[in-house]
């Protein structure tokens, strides 16, 4: 029983006060069933509401402590797999069966319709917190009903009259289950992981289990990374034939451009602005359709994303510290400055990349909500763009080494490069787009430049460091 109660206590173990107050939520649920025959309607479904986004997220919580602990290894252990079924029951007895019972002594209504949905919550959130293409579908499920909530109103209304409604969800949640069961308990070799400062996850870094292993891939994301890695492998070999026909200074750097950043190729970045454009599309047209956007907003957004890039290149670099020692042995250089300097002209090129992006974003949002002003934003996106990534990049080449200061450091680059967007286009508006823009130009030039000739003597000051990074 022991081992039983530890597994139960994973997700206490990993996230203690989200899992706290997902525990509260439980018991305000269970305090609210006691007192539904006393309560209205809206007090019912408020009562009904927060115990169901409860028992959602508790068990999203159990399927991401699932990954970490269906190992290979894992398996090897004493009835391991019979502690997991117990483990199972003890929490499908506390957040389905318990509370079915006691809605049925109480009499309240359609109470077994009520006990199925809290198992199909239950099943969706042990799937989306172990498979990744669940949340799509979900995700894809709500925009249907947002788009027609007309439609789905009476589709529930008449679910719910139904007397085939309740076996359907029983068969919808056990299929859920299976699917979830199957890929956790089968046992295979570790995916290989992929370089630290890898792009495929279109600027925005892949959520990692605990202990540092390569996460769980579905078939979608296997094949949109092979994609990225073919541009990289063939970037790479186009690369490595140039340098051997002719060896340079430049080529060189382009091989270690290529190492470091093997998915910034001009083939690789524009596959990403393809599933970027295809992803933003679908977003608006089919979720936002009916609101209006401000310029200001669709603009800072698209420099928000062109920054994404960054907080990973930082995460990234540490990771890879120990793998650069083999870097430093390769180019041999004659002073460690020389050493920091090649990686500084090898990381610089994402300034340009980044600068491209924003303004292929801030593009594709003029084509979507149809600006008014197209020139203002663009002209504002490619001012703000290049002192923003300038500094960005600095900040996270001499940045903090810990995990909240990275964080910070993200939240008030990103906040203060959106707030210069807005200030620009106000003052490209204000001036016009001659003098607003040549004000502009030399403010934030003037400090993208100072921060970035500032990191870069520090960096290049700063001994290589090939430690493990400790955060």
């Amino acid at each position: 029983m022991k081992a039983v109660w530890q597994l139960w206590l994973q997700p206490c173990r990993q996230t203690t006060l989200i899992a706290v107050l997902v525990q509260l939520m439980w018991l305000g649920g269970a305090v609210a069933l006691g007192l539904m025959p006393a309560m209205g309607n809206a007090a019912a479904s408020g009562a009904a509401i927060l115990f169901g986004g409860g028992t959602w997220l508790w068990f999203m919580m159990i399927g991401q402590c699932l990954r970490g602990l269906c190992r290979p290894e894992s398996f090897l252990l004493p009835d391991f797999r019979r502690h997991l079924a117990w483990a199972g029951a003890l929490e499908l007895a506390q957040w389905v069966l318990l509370p079915t019972l006691a809605a049925a002594v109480l009499g309240a209504p359609h109470v077994w319709l009520a006990g199925t949905l809290i198992l199909l919550l239950a099943a969706i959130g042990l799937a989306s917190g172990t498979e990744r293409y669940i949340n799509l579908m979900i995700w894809g499920v709500f925009v249907l009903a947002g788009w027609k909530p007309g439609l789905a109103s009476q589709i529930a209304r008449a679910a719910a009259a139904s007397p085939l409604t309740i076996p359907l969800l029983l068969l919808v949640a056990v299929l859920l289950v299976r699917l979830t069961l199957r890929s956790m308990l089968r046992i295979e070799d570790r995916e290989a992981d992929v370089s630290p400062l890898s792009n495929t996850q279109l600027g925005r870094s892949r959520m990692r289990p605990v202990d540092g292993r390569p996460a769980r891939r579905g078939k979608l994301t296997k094949v949109i990374t092979a994609w990225f890695d073919g541009t990289s492998q063939r970037a790479m070999e186009s690369a490595l034939a140039r340098y051997r026909q002719r060896p340079s200074w430049r080529l060189r750097a382009v091989l270690v451009r290529r190492l470091l950043l093997p998915h910034d190729n001009p083939q690789a970045i524009a596959l990403r602005l393809l599933l970027v454009a295809v992803i933003v599309s679908f977003y608006v047209i089919a979720v936002m359709h009916r609101q209006r956007f401000n310029a200001e907003i669709v603009g800072a957004y698209a420099i928000l994303l062109c920054l994404s890039r960054f907080p990973q290149l930082g995460r990234g670099m540490r990771r890879m510290q120990p793998n650069l020692a083999d870097l430093y042995l390769t180019l041999a250089p004659q002073t460690r400055a020389d050493y920091q300097k090649t990686l500084i002209d090898a990381l610089l090129i994402l300034v340009p990349i980044s600068v491209l992006s924003a303004l292929a974003y801030t593009a594709l949002g003029v084509v979507l909500v149809h600006a008014t002003e197209p020139a203002r934003m663009l002209v504002d996106a490619a001012i703000v763009a290049a002192p923003a990534s300038l500094v960005a990049l600095a900040v996270h080449l001499i940045g903090p080494e810990g995990t909240l200061g990275r964080s910070l450091v993200d939240i008030v680059v990103t906040l203060g490069a959106m707030a210069v967007y807005w200030g620009g286009y106000w003052l490209l508006g204000a001036l016009g787009f001659a003098l607003g823009g040549l004000v502009l130009v030399i403010v934030t030039m003037s400090f993208g430049l100072t921060v970035w000739v500032a990191a870069q003597r520090e960096y290049q000051r700063r001994p290589p460091c090939f430690d493990a990074p400790l955060t």
